[in-house]
């Protein structure tokens, strides 16, 4: 049987994952993923399942969003074409399995002044740019080595 896709978008993640659970339980579906989109917030929920299971989950997770005032969009596409589901499934990393992980390696850093030419340390004071200078970004100007020049 051909799989069906569902694509409800919402206002908000914590909507977007009560959509979600609302649509899961309403349902025989499968959540492929949320995704945060370009725009005030908006999560677009994608599910899969045959298609009339997506067409009730979609329309059971949207009256949901519209009665908290949260609905933006929805769409069920029937029988997606060729490359359409696997292009909507997140590509994430592919699992690794715990033998072909490398050993953990020791991290050394330095937490005293640098040594060396003084102009290649690092600067905190944002005003006269000297890095003896012990005032810190945001602190008041009269802390500044440099504050009565």
């Amino acid at each position: 049987m051909k799989q069906s896709l569902g694509l409800l978008e919402v206002s908000g993640l914590a909507l977007a994952i009560n959509c979600a659970d609302v649509m899961a339980k309403a349902a025989s579906i499968t959540l492929v993923g949320l995704e945060k989109t370009n725009g005030s917030g908006w999560t677009v929920i994608k599910i899969t399942g045959d298609v009339a299971s997506v067409q009730s989950a979609i329309i059971t997770g949207a009256s949901f969003a519209d009665l908290q005032h949260g609905l933006v969009a929805h769409k069920v596409i029937d029988r997606p074409g060729e490359g359409i589901l696997s292009r909507a499934a997140p590509a994430g990393p592919a699992p690794t399995r715990e033998a072909d992980q490398q050993p953990d390696t020791e991290v050394v850093t330095e937490e005293s002044e640098p040594e060396g030419n003084p102009a290649d340390r690092e600067v905190s004071c944002n005003l006269c740019l000297d890095p003896a200078c012990s005032r810190q970004k945001g602190d008041p100007r009269s802390l500044c080595l440099h504050s009565g020049k």
